[in-house]
């Protein structure tokens, strides 16, 4: 594990001293009424604190749906949140996450899949439009799409509709930044439905903690069977 986490850390340094977010992109859709800009950053200290939540959420219930939302705890898992303009001033500049999953975050992709409708904060219910009238692109006008210190590579689609991050990497329990900026051409609120997931590289729990653990599910066990 410690072997895993020295990797991780050169393995940033290396992404920040090499190259600054490169944006690889094909003809993007001309005009859309929202523009989003996904941030990816590492952010001081690890595991869980005041406003540092977990990537894999499950205990977070969607009151529209009583269903859970945040369900990416393996490469490939989707988790769909509502997010748009104006943005919400709490997940931008105060929560923050940490990666609580089996995994070394290597990428994430985020697809825009329609319109979300949030009457209160992860309140949500998704319309799925494939014509929805949002897009990832530069909604800080710095002349970049995608901002990062973690990952050197940026790709959007075509249609403006996914973007992926890729080529570097957070270790279990590193911390770090997801938001996303936001702009409405009209300057009317918009919210679109967007999927997300990870992809990422195990890493074995370590034997002596494995031991731990199924001693300690064995006792439960056991107070069970005595009471």
């Amino acid at each position: 594990m410690r072997t895993a986490k020295r990797a991780c850390a050169s393995a940033h340094h290396s992404v920040v001293r090499l190259s600054a977010v490169l944006v690889l992109l094909a003809p993007l859709a001309a005009n859309a009424t929202l523009v989003m800009e996904p941030v990816f950053d590492f952010f001081p200290g690890s595991g869980p604190d005041d406003n540092v939540v977990g990537l894999y959420a499950p205990d977070f219930i969607n009151p529209a749906t009583g269903e859970p939302f945040l369900l990416s705890n393996h490469p490939g898992v989707v988790s769909i949140f509502p997010a748009g303009f104006p943005a919400d001033p709490g997940l931008v500049d105060t929560v923050r996450f940490y990666n609580n999953t089996s995994f070394i975050l290597t990428g994430f992709t985020l697809n825009i899949v329609g319109t979300a409708d949030e009457p209160e904060p992860f309140d949500f219910t998704v319309t799925r439009d494939p014509n929805v009238d949002a897009m990832w692109g530069d909604a800080n006008d710095d002349g970049a799409i995608g901002l990062s210190d973690i990952f050197a590579t940026v790709q959007v689609s075509p249609d403006g509709r996914t973007i992926v991050f890729k080529d570097g990497e957070i270790p279990v329990n590193g911390r770090f930044t997801d938001y996303i900026f936001s702009m409405t051409t009209d300057g009317e609120p918009f919210n679109a439905a967007v999927e997300a997931h990870f992809e990422g590289v195990f890493i074995p729990i370590p034997p002596a903690a494995w031991l731990f653990g199924t001693a300690l599910g064995l006792l439960g066990w056991l107070r069970r069977r005595v009471t």
